[in-house]
């Protein structure tokens, strides 16, 4: 896809798409990201699982704790307790215990800012460093989760298959200007309108510039 059609469709969602902070956006409002350290739990609490979930699960997690050292304290029995709304809760109980244990050996504590050491962390994986070097320490770059990597997919400015690929791709295509909310951006769409079983193309703005909309809706 050429530039000029990308940038037409990044003005179209920056018209039609609001960002979190435009919205009631409840994980702003329980505080799963008011600290670096609630910011990374609540990220490698979130893989596989419904945003309601994991705030479901992260909002009874930190009423007990708020640092690695008072995570560590807890039973496993208990975390995986309060951790149970997530998908897979058994799995990152052991994750996020493991997880403390690196930042207090490795990083005295303190969630490390570089992508490097981000990723090299367990139950971190290449979406949650991206979403961690993005909200939390400001990098412009563009975390891909499944609606990214739907809507992108279907809109043409990517053709991958692995959201690693849409991850590089989009980064690589996506002016700097943009790069700041465009994930915000996409997870509205893909959210509201281009949901994955059944989009609701009469309600969307980008029809127009949509290789999915021209190849399966129009020739219908």
């Amino acid at each position: 896809m050429d530039q000029q059609r990308i940038t037409q469709i990044y003005e179209r969602l920056r018209s039609t798409q609001p960002t979190f902070v435009e919205t009631d956006n409840e994980w702003i409002a329980k505080g799963l990201s008011s600290t670096p350290f609630k910011a990374l739990v609540s990220v490698a609490i979130s893989t596989m699982t419904t945003e309601k979930r994991t705030i479901e699960a992260c909002t009874a997690l930190y009423d007990k704790i708020s640092t690695p050292q008072q995570l560590l304290q807890l039973e496993d029995e208990e975390l995986s307790s309060l951790i149970k709304p997530a998908a897979h809760y058994n799995r990152k109980t052991k994750n996020l215990k493991k997880m403390c244990h690196q930042l207090i050996e490795r990083h005295n504590g303190e969630v490390p800012t570089t992508r490097d050491k981000l990723i090299a962390l367990t139950g971190v994986g290449r979406k949650c460093t991206d979403i961690m070097m993005h909200f939390t320490f400001g990098e412009p770059t563009i975390a891909v989760d499944t609606h990214v990597h739907r809507v992108a997919n279907r809109l043409g400015i990517v053709k991958t298959t692995l959201r690693e690929d849409t991850a590089d791709t989009i980064n690589k295509v996506t002016p700097l200007k943009f790069k700041y909310h465009a994930h915000e951006w996409f997870i509205g769409q893909g959210m509201n309108i281009c949901k994955a079983r059944k989009p609701n193309c009469p309600k969307c703005a980008l029809t127009d510039f949509c290789d999915y909309y021209q190849r399966e809706v129009q020739l219908q």
